[in-house]
């Protein structure tokens, strides 16, 4: 039969991806004796030379059938293992494929105890994962976590205790709920754990957010937020300089870590949007500097 996908396209260009997307499937972390299982939603991604006209597609399909199947059978652990296992299995389908790009996005829900408020949750994070591997075995990673929390605006708090002299905390500001979408990019086998990046990013708000809450929880819940005032800023910052503390140990020093904050204002007709991007390095030198100045960073 023929095979058009062989044929010599008519523009001869490369082509950066070519994708089957939302492809879904089930996938279970820690093997058969301790397994935790997502429904996840996968890309599977090649480059194409200029002298092929296409891709074959099917070959992608049956190169994410196989790696599922492939990965049950065996003990992963995490997310990263099962994208990589695809990606060496893309290249052998498409043997004019250079590298292979695949991702996964899923919602995991994370566990969370808060003795303070005094309540036991189950947080839904949205996850996404990305591992890029080429025919020269260089691995890309992606790991980017979204979650949502709590913010008190600590200058309203300020001006009103300072107008009606009272002391702050204990005085109103006005709080909204607010979106952080964590993002470390790395390269190498090196990668970090999804849970510690949660917590990381949760631990960046005034306080996060739960779905059962009694009348003694909610205003533990609103005690912790205004003790802890903090804008859309001070979120990017708090987040930046959690996850630096949990990769600066365990990842190389070219990974970069990015935070995008959006505050959805309470009392404003719009939105506020805060994002920063660092390399490991860059951070290690900003904050071993601000820690000589100022000894209230705990390095």
């Amino acid at each position: 039969m023929p095979d058009v996908q062989r044929s010599t396209p008519v523009v001869p260009l490369d082509i950066d991806k070519v994708c089957v997307k939302g492809v879904y499937r089930r996938v279970c972390l820690g093997g058969s004796g301790n397994s935790y299982c997502l429904d996840v939603k996968v890309d599977a991604c090649i480059d194409l030379p200029k002298t092929q006209r296409g891709v074959h597609v099917s070959r992608s399909i049956e190169a994410v059938i196989k790696s599922f199947e492939e990965s049950a059978s065996g003990d992963v652990n995490r997310l990263e293992d099962y994208l990589k296992i695809l990606a060496k299995n893309l290249l052998k389908s498409h043997e004019y494929a250079l590298k292979a790009s695949t991702s996964l996005k899923t919602v995991y829900l994370h566990r969370v105890r808060d003795d303070f408020v005094g309540v036991e949750d189950h947080i839904p994070v949205k996850i996404r994962i990305m591992v890029e591997v080429d025919r020269n075995g260089h691995q890309l990673n992606s790991i980017s976590v979204e979650i949502k929390g709590m913010t008190v605006c600590p200058c309203v708090q300020q001006v009103y205790a300072f107008l009606e002299n009272l002391q702050a905390p204990h005085v109103p500001s006005h709080s909204q709920r607010a979106k952080l979408i964590a993002t470390v990019v790395s390269r190498g086998e090196k990668t970090i754990d999804i849970r510690r990046l949660v917590e990381a990013g949760l631990n960046a708000f005034s306080a996060p957010l739960y779905f059962m809450l009694k009348r003694v929880n909610e205003y533990r819940l609103v005690k912790k937020a205004f003790s802890t005032p903090r804008f859309v800023e001070d979120v990017v910052r708090e987040a930046m300089y959690n996850i630096y503390k949990l990769c600066r140990d365990g990842l190389d020093k070219d990974a970069r870590i990015v935070v995008k904050v959006v505050s959805y204002e309470s009392i404003h007709p719009y939105n506020l949007y805060a994002e920063a991007g660092y390399t490991i390095e860059e951070l290690r030198k900003i904050f071993e500097e601000s820690n000589q100045k100022n000894s209230s960073l705990n390095l």
